[in-house]
Formats: structure tokens, sequence, C-alpha cells
């Protein structure tokens, strides 16, 4: 958490600040301080909940031990994705599940995502839909390349069939790891659905001190997405999610969600702005009067003690401090007191309202 806290208090710390005792000045009850340069802002950091959907891809159809498991990611047509037993489980390109062991004479659309597979791998000429000679030796020829027996078939659970390879391809780690035994029917190979969901979920004093005007940063690697609070909702358990989004109201991840979407559920560190940073000349907020036009003004106060009413722009305030523009630092500016277009008395305030500050 980064807070930039100031007040009047630190202006007293660093400048000499006493009533001023020059009849042609301002009254007793005025204080003076000295503009100096300061940055106002206050972010805070939390951990932003990315949520992909999935979709089961496959049935995982072999048993034994599990040998050697891949990462999940974009794959290239016939990467292994996981060994069961020393047999690799391989992915191609195909709408349609593989659903049968695969030999000469087996015709279908199963037959021709694989003979598609053989001819992108260059094990194959033409593609087609018929398991004919030319197909089993290309399966020959694949199989000996990856070290496995050479029998021309290829086995149910062999094969996996993505609707997509640029895509991710999501391995369920919890179900494969080296050493587990498969009995098969295990959920194992998914792909994910949709865009990634970009949430927040704090405690009920988190979220006090988050605006929904908050800007948020999040950071994946060498990129840093910004991001908006789209939606507020409560939890069942009392705390508030909040619902991120782009500014234009699309993912936060742009066109770079596939980065993000290789798990079910991952955590990005996230920094919330809650007050703007600005800096340069800075005043206590209770020596800027706003008046019913919307301007705003501070008394500054010259060398000889003759005030003058300056409008100032107001660019930020925190922690009743404001950066505003118009001043320049080292003037002296009026906190308590008449403003310079007050009329001027020779006695003590009377106990009335004085303007808003």
């Amino acid at each position: 958490m980064v807070v930039v806290a100031a007040g009047l208090g630190f202006w007293a710390g660093r400048t000499a600040v006493t009533p001023s005792t020059d009849p042609a000045g301002p009254t007793a009850a005025a204080v003076l301080v000295s503009v100096s340069q300061q940055t106002v802002g206050r972010g805070f950091a939390f951990n932003v909940t990315v949520s992909q959907p999935q979709h089961s891809l496959a049935v995982n159809a072999l048993r034994g031990v599990v040998t050697w498991v891949g990462s999940s990611g974009t794959k290239k047509p016939g990467a292994v994705l996981y060994r069961v037993a020393g047999v690799p489980v391989r992915v191609v390109a195909g709408k349609v599940p593989f659903y049968r062991s695969l030999a000469k004479g087996a015709k279908g659309t199963d037959v021709r995502q694989l003979r598609a597979a053989l001819v992108e791998l260059g094990y194959l000429k033409l593609g087609g839909s018929a398991f004919d000679d030319a197909t089993v030796s290309a399966v020959k020829a694949w199989q000996g390349e990856l070290g496995i027996k050479r029998t021309g078939v290829v086995r149910l659970g062999e094969l996996v069939a993505a609707p997509s390879l640029a895509g991710t391809i999501v391995l369920e780690k919890k179900a494969l790891r080296p050493g587990d035994v498969l009995g098969g029917g295990e959920r194992v190979v998914f792909a994910p659905t949709g865009e990634p969901e970009f949430t927040m979920e704090l405690s009920s004093d988190q979220a006090k001190l988050v605006p929904s005007t908050a800007t948020i940063t999040i950071r994946h690697g060498q990129d840093a997405w910004k991001a908006v609070i789209a939606k507020s909702e409560q939890t069942e358990s009392g705390t508030t999610r909040l619902i991120l989004a782009a500014d234009d109201g699309g993912p936060v991840c742009a066109d770079k969600c596939t980065s993000v979407s290789g798990s079910t559920e991952s955590y990005l560190p996230a920094d919330v702005q809650v007050v703007a940073p600005a800096s340069g000349p800075a005043v206590p907020v209770a020596a800027v009067t706003t008046h019913a036009d919307g301007s705003t003004t501070v008394v500054v106060v010259a060398g000889d003690g003759t005030k003058n009413d300056r409008e100032v722009t107001v660019r930020g305030s925190q922690d009743g401090v404001a950066v505003v523009d118009g001043l320049t630092v080292g003037e002296r500016i009026q906190v308590l007191g008449p403003s310079a277009s007050d009329p001027p008395t020779d006695s003590a305030p009377a106990a009335s309202p004085s303007p808003s500050r």
C-alpha cells in the first residue's frame, strides 16, 4: 500500500507559521504557509483472479502408469500431451472426437483427421477418409519416430482431436502426474471457451477504500493491462466481488488472452489507483475557497503583507493537501482569516459564518 499523506502539519514542520502582527497584514486569526512542491496520490496492491471457462476435449482411454506429462499451451499437430506406460497421447486438429481404434479398412471423418495430420507431418502425401496401405505405412513411420512399436494401428486413446490448435490446450495436472495410475475415463484434456474473466474479491474494509472510479493496472509478464470496474456484487460470504473490464468494455487482456488461458484459475498482481497522482505546487485544502460559480481561489500574501485573491485550478487532493495550478513554490498563502475581498474590520471577526473552504 502506497499512501502519500500530508496536511497542514507538514507545513507547520517546515515553515515557521505565526500570526502576523503587522497592522497592515492579515488579522490575528490569519495563518500563513509557504507553497511547497508535493505529490498526492493513493494506491493499493491487490491480486486479480483470472477465471477461464473450460470444456473437455478428451477422456483418457488408456490404462496404466503415467510416465510423462507435457505442459499446457498451444500445440503443433501431432504434439505429445502425455504418456501412459510409455504410449504417447497426441493431439491433432479435428472436430470429431476419436471414438475407436483405427486400422486398415476403416473409413470416416476420424480417418480423414488422422490422414490430414500425417500429411502435415510429412508422412503422407494426400489426404482422404480411407485407412489404406499408404496410411498404414505412414502410421508405422510415425510410430517409429515416437519410439513405440510399429503396428500400423492407432489404438483408441492415442489421439485427441482439438477444434483448433491455435488456442491453448490445458492438461489437468491433478489427474496427470507421473507415477499415477489411470484406469480410463479421466477427463484430462481441456480447451478454454469464451473470454477470461478478471475479478477482484475484497473484504468489506478493503472495498471501502476502492471507489468505482478507481483505475487498475494488471501486470502479466511484460504486459500492463489497464482495467476499470465494470460491475460490483456482494458474495454470499459477505465480500465484495469487482468485475473488471477494459475501458471499451471488452476483455482486460484484449488480443493477448491466450497468454492467460492455460489454467482454470490464476492470479495476477494489480495496482489500484484510488487517487490519481498529481505533482506540483501544494497548499492545504483549507486554504482553497470554492465559489458559487465553481471557481476556486486562494489568498496570496505579498512580502509587504498585502493580500490578493488568486484563482487556481485544483489538480488533485488527498489527506488535506491540494496540488494546484496558478501558484509558485515559495509564495505565501493564507490558510485562516478573511479573504482579500472581505471588508476590513477594526476588531476580531464576529461569530458569523465564514466562507466555506
